[in-house]
């Protein structure tokens, strides 16, 4: 008797899942479709012939071909940030800078090594970027944002060494960074003819990169979205204690 009433139970369990599946699958023809995400490349290097520059257009290439909408971020012609400068009125360039990061769900850094450290011409470009929020707002740009970090260098580190400070100065605005990283070394020599990585465990590792990012940024871009979905879930067979409470005593 007691298997069969589990198994009557276990019977009317599926049941109303089914149907919970089915009321589900009705709601989400009212759901708004999700989006892909918008990722900007930020290229902390301004010089001709930038080999990061080169590292950021081959990860741009990448995630067009994945079919995302890639928008590539200038840094030039930032005045170098002075209080006073502000005080007279925020640069347009800033605003400008601002209006392009803001309008990505993550962005795909590639940044040049300066002694172990990020480049002045990043540190200033989001430092500005940091600037210019409305009165009691901060670190607005920077509000559920995603990036990711690669870097390439002439040496053999690849500029392994900034990496970190990149990371850390983007989470103390509040982004989310991605766990993996690329450091590409001898990289006058790493792209071939078309800008593409030659060495494979480079380019997985730059890869891997990407797929963090665009995955997390996926996610950052749809929450709205997602919190409707979790709103649906509130149907028949997915309600916490549904099918009972367990009386005091039992195991």
């Amino acid at each position: 008797d007691n298997i069969m009433t589990g198994v009557g139970m276990s019977v009317r369990v599926c049941f109303q899942k089914k149907h919970s599946v089915i009321n589900l699958w009705k709601r989400s023809l009212s759901t708004p479709a999700l989006r892909d995400p918008v990722i900007g490349i930020i290229v902390g290097s301004s010089r001709e012939e930038s080999i990061n520059a080169k590292l950021g257009t081959y990860a741009g290439k990448l995630m067009n071909e994945m079919g995302l909408n890639v928008n590539h971020i200038s840094l030039d012609g930032l005045p170098l940030y002075s209080q006073d400068i502000e005080a007279k009125g925020f640069p347009s360039e800033a605003a400008h800078l601002k209006k392009q990061m803001e309008a990505c769900d993550g962005w795909l850094i590639a940044g040049p090594e300066y002694n172990g450290m990020p480049t002045p011409l990043f540190i200033n470009a989001i430092t500005w970027a940091s600037r210019g929020d409305p009165e009691g707002v901060a670190y607005g740009t920077f509000k559920g944002k995603v990036a990711a970090v690669v870097s390439a260098s002439p040496g053999a580190l690849g500029g392994l060494r900034s990496l970190r400070s990149y990371k850390e100065l983007l989470t103390n605005l509040g982004v989310v960074v991605a766990p993996a990283s690329a450091a590409v070394g001898t990289a006058f020599k790493a792209f071939d003819e078309n800008g593409s990585l030659k060495d494979k465990h480079a380019d997985s590792l730059l890869k891997m990169s990407i797929e963090q990012l665009v995955r997390t940024s996926r996610h950052e871009a749809n929450r709205d979205v997602a919190c409707k979905i979790l709103d649906s879930l509130k149907v028949k067979g997915f309600l916490p204690g549904e099918y009972g409470t367990v009386p005091p005593g039992s195991s």
